[in-house]
């Protein structure tokens, strides 16, 4: 699962990251999970901590391999 996460390209793991922990408090409001709703956040937001992450990964490696970066 975390090759897929890491095939996506920067931009978009990072918006699926951001709107993950943008929008889902309102799904889960809108579709309350009783005793088990703190845990699908949890999950939904460690989802989305993984994309971020992947997406900063890849947004760091490619400047350390460029040339013209200035410090």
């Amino acid at each position: 699962m975390l090759d897929k996460i890491r095939a996506l390209p920067e931009k978009w793991a990072f918006s699926i990251g951001l709107s993950l922990i943008v929008f889902s408090p309102i799904f889960l409001f809108l579709l309350p999970f009783g005793k088990w709703s703190a845990m699908v956040q949890a999950l939904v937001w460690g989802m989305a901590t993984l994309f971020i992450l992947s997406a900063a990964d890849k947004r760091h490696s490619s400047k350390k391999r460029n040339t013209n970066y200035v410090k």
